[in-house]
């Protein structure tokens, strides 16, 4: 499963983050930042094909479940910060008491057959979650759109 965030559609507008904070009792892995002219944009771990952290970690803690997220097992992790170096894009944190933190796609939500919160509640379905299939259809429906109502004169 893939999730893809549409920034021509985000608004900025904090649900992702605190829905995020709200089913991870106060640990949120979806941070806005602000991009410039007042415009905040969310950021959350990629969960990468070729997961750089899943390889810097020593100790197998940082995987892949079956759906393609990139998980910690925090009962391997020693806090080493190895898979926040590898990170490219810096997003796994070390919490106390000394472990690795990041985004999990709600795990617990998709063993229930749900679709991760920040998926469900974004206001404008900014972010896009299914398929790889999927998704990139959704993704060409949405440019379609724009194409044909798009003013011409």
């Amino acid at each position: 499963m893939n999730r893809v965030i549409n920034y021509d559609v985000c608004i900025g507008c904090y649900t992702c983050e605190e829905v995020c904070s709200f089913i991870h009792e106060g640990s949120g892995y979806i941070k806005l930042y602000d991009i410039g002219g007042g415009l905040n944009k969310p950021i959350s771990c990629f969960h990468c094909a070729k997961a750089p952290c899943i390889t810097a970690c020593p100790t197998g803690a940082m995987h892949k479940d079956k759906d393609g997220a990139v998980l910690v097992d925090i009962s391997k992790c020693i806090g080493c910060s190895a898979c926040l170096a590898a990170c490219p894009f810096g997003i796994p944190e070390i919490i106390p008491p000394g472990f690795a933190t990041k985004c999990d796609l709600c795990n617990p939500l998709r063993t229930e057959g749900l679709t991760p919160g920040c998926v469900s509640m974004c206001p404008t379905r900014a972010i896009v979650w299914g398929t790889t299939a999927e998704v990139a259809r959704e993704l060409r429906v949405r440019a379609l759109r724009k194409l044909v109502y798009k003013p011409t004169v």
